[in-house]
């Protein structure tokens, strides 16, 4: 599939390991697939002894995988379940890319260094606000610092972190963004990605019915991208969870089931009364018909046949995928709108 920026690295979705979160990664259509490469955040030991089992089988192909905790943190015990995993996949012949704060591969033990830099690709990522920018002296020997850990023969991309996407920017912010990537790259880091998020931590706000929420990681990097199309800066988001999502969240799940149903410039929420299966499949109907307009179909993705499907009044209900699977679903069509409409 030809991407619309080509020349630009592969769109870097930033996911969870959890279940429905593999099942969405699982199910990429091949085309999809070669045209994204994920960072897989590793959050528990109970994800880590996952990943040694199933990443072949859920994903078998280049991600990125980041342990640290949200603010960058690699813990002792983090440290070694991530070399546990390197050397897994050293062995096995995964193609990972492990990722590092700046400051965390300076202090990381030197065996972890060791199995780390013998990758062919590392990559730092800095988690910083727009406030931050453009970057101090100190932020940039801190990269210098980082890079100089790294060993000349492999492949160093940075990753910028913004969390959560600004709604708002000027030319200044701007500015400090791409100030940032011209550093890392006169460091000698050859791909640089913009990751932020927008999706919201909370969907308290939304009212039954439908609710549209502005994609502004999105409109972020394509301003970005306008102003220094030369410096080649890949997308990254984080999909249909919030940057502030932790598992905490888990434990204060709904007692109602939603659609997150990407479009060009936001998303469109969907958002039923109750979590049945009747709910689900009454939200599924309205997406198909109400707004059918914006929905692309069976056969676009994993995501929009679950949709179909469960909308199709001639399937017999016991059928139908609901729950969880619209965590599935939506990751799925979001990767696959990136990918198809705009990346």
């Amino acid at each position: 599939m030809a991407r619309k920026h080509s020349s630009n690295p592969n769109y870097m979705p930033i996911i969870k390991w959890q279940k429905w979160e593999q099942k969405a990664l699982s199910k990429t259509f091949s085309e999809i697939k070669e045209e994204l490469t994920p960072c897989i955040e590793i959050r528990d030991a109970s994800q880590h002894t996952n990943l040694l089992k199933n990443f072949q089988d859920v994903w078998g192909a280049p991600a990125l995988v980041d342990y640290a905790n949200p603010s960058g943190l690699l813990t002792d015990t983090r440290q070694n379940e991530l070399e546990e995993f390197l050397l897994h996949s050293k062995s096995a012949g995964f193609d990972i890319t492990p990722v590092f704060g700046p400051s965390e591969i300076r202090r990381a033990p030197h065996s972890l260094q060791k199995i780390a830099t013998s990758f062919s690709k590392i990559a730092i990522r800095l988690r910083v606000s727009l406030s931050d920018l453009p970057l101090s002296y100190d932020r940039i020997n801190e990269l210098r610092d980082a890079k100089a850990t790294i060993s000349r023969n492999t492949d160093a991309s940075f990753i910028l972190d913004l969390g959560k996407a600004p709604e708002n920017w000027n030319e200044a912010s701007i500015i400090g963004v791409t100030s940032a990537f011209k550093n890392a790259k006169a460091l000698g880091f050859n791909k640089v990605h913009l990751a932020s998020g927008a999706y919201p931590d909370d969907l308290s706000f939304v009212r039954t019915g439908y609710a549209e929420i502005p994609r502004h990681d999105w409109a972020f990097w394509k301003a970005v991208n306008r102003s220094a199309p030369e410096l080649e800066v890949g997308y990254s988001d984080y999909g249909i969870l919030s940057p502030q999502w932790t598992e905490e969240a888990l434990m204060r799940m709904s007692s109602r089931i939603s659609i997150r149903y990407t479009r060009n410039n936001d998303w469109l929420i969907l958002r039923a009364d109750g979590k049945t299966k009747e709910d689900s499949i009454a939200i599924s109907q309205i997406l198909v018909t109400t707004f059918g307009s914006d929905f692309r179909g069976a056969g676009y993705s994993f995501g929009d046949d679950i949709i179909s499907h469960r909308a199709d009044s001639t399937v017999p209900k016991k059928d139908k995928l609901c729950g969880h699977y619209h965590i599935a679903e939506g990751w799925s069509h979001h990767m696959a709108h990136v990918i198809k409409e705009q990346y």
